[in-house]
């Protein structure tokens, strides 16, 4: 007796479509292996550094503002050493030299003004104290007042009688002490140097009293 033929099976729909398009699955599988590939034989992105870059041409005759500065993205080998990035401090900072547009700020680019700590209107102002005695006593901090008298004591080169000072006026008050300088021989021209942190306006102000006035500090602290 002959066996009956087993019983007809209808394949699914998706089995169906796969044995039709097989050819174009097996093209896709394939290029989906050498892209798998490609991905991990390529090496890893180089990681981004971001600096500090100058936002037009600069000179180094004013502070740098916020204004004066501008975000860059760099891949990390082509960031110089010592780059500024966006979360370190450059304003109020002074150039050494001119810069470029798009130039790279570094650290051997700026020079850091002993009177910035103080403000970022402060400077330091070199001030020719008459009593050398008076400087002694004073040290990196102390906070002094700055006083000019009129007209300095001494004999009338005419013969004349002797002139006197003139009542001493305060041209600065209640600056900061940054340096006092040893100086070679002692006293300098009539007096003893000490550095101290002003506004521009003081400084110029001290400027103009320093030919015609002796100059001399109190201590506040």
């Amino acid at each position: 007796m002959t066996p009956s033929p087993p019983p007809y099976r209808h394949r699914s729909g998706p089995l169906r479509l796969l044995d039709r398009h097989r050819r174009l699955v097996a093209s896709l599988l394939t290029a989906l292996a050498v892209l798998c590939a490609v991905l991990v034989l390529r090496p890893p992105p180089e990681p981004v550094t971001r600096v500090l870059a100058a936002a037009r041409d600069l000179d180094a005759s004013a502070p740098l503002s916020e204004d004066d500065l501008v975000p860059l993205a760099l891949a990390g080998r082509a960031a110089p050493d010592g780059a500024l990035s966006p979360g370190d401090r450059a304003a109020g900072m002074s150039l050494n030299a001119p810069v470029r547009r798009g130039e790279v700020l570094t650290d051997a680019r700026l020079s850091d003004p002993p009177a910035l700590p103080y403000g970022a209107d402060m400077v330091a102002v070199p001030v020719r104290v008459a009593d050398p005695g008076m400087v002694g006593l004073l040290s990196p901090g102390r906070r002094v007042d700055v006083l000019a008298a009129a007209g300095a004591a001494g004999a009338d080169p005419f013969g004349g009688p002797t002139a006197r000072s003139g009542p001493a006026v305060e041209v600065v008050g209640d600056r900061p002490v940054l340096s006092v300088p040893d100086e070679e021989g002692g006293g300098g021209e009539g007096g003893a140097l000490v550095v101290i942190a002003a506004t521009r306006e003081e400084a110029r102000a001290l400027a103009g009293h320093a030919p015609s006035s002796r100059l001399s500090v109190t201590i506040r602290g």
